[in-house]
């Protein structure tokens, strides 16, 4: 029977790395997804540039991707960059002047619009993330109510 310290630390270090989400966003005006790390595999569909997804592994020029339904597909590594972006995940989302919900609404984006994840600052607060619309609009947007992050 296994060492059970020996399992724990087994467990503790896939959780750490289990915990270690990559996300990457289309970077090419035309991102094309296919059912297997090859060019000549079937093309599934097709992301417009900046759409998000979480990276489950990389095999070479290929990285295999979810994104937010849950759906599979294999990328060219070369067509997904290290820009981040969050894909809003409500009816209607409120970006604020600042990351609390109290503060004034800077815009009102449609779910489904992509929204650019900017570096956090001083005023970041656990829950919330400052992103840019593609218009220029800066705000905070809380985490929930968005997917990417």
């Amino acid at each position: 029977m296994p060492d059970r310290r020996l399992l724990a630390l087994g467990l503790l270090l896939w959780a750490s790395v289990a915990s270690a989400t990559e996300y990457r966003s289309a970077s090419s005006r035309a991102a094309v997804l296919y059912d297997a790390p090859n060019a000549s595999a079937r093309k599934l569909y097709v992301v417009n540039q900046g759409y998000p997804a979480e990276v489950l592994i990389t095999q070479g020029d290929w990285v295999k991707l979810r994104d937010r339904s849950g759906s599979l597909a294999w990328g060219q590594k070369s067509e997904w960059g290290s820009k981040r972006t969050v894909l809003v995940n409500v009816a209607q989302l409120d970006m604020r002047s600042k990351p609390e919900a109290a503060a004034s609404v800077v815009a009102r984006v449609s779910r489904d619009v992509v929204l650019e994840l900017l570096p956090m600052g001083k005023e970041a607060q656990p829950g919330w993330l400052q992103v840019r619309h593609r218009d220029g609009v800066t705000g905070w947007v809380r985490l929930a109510d968005v997917w990417g992050a």
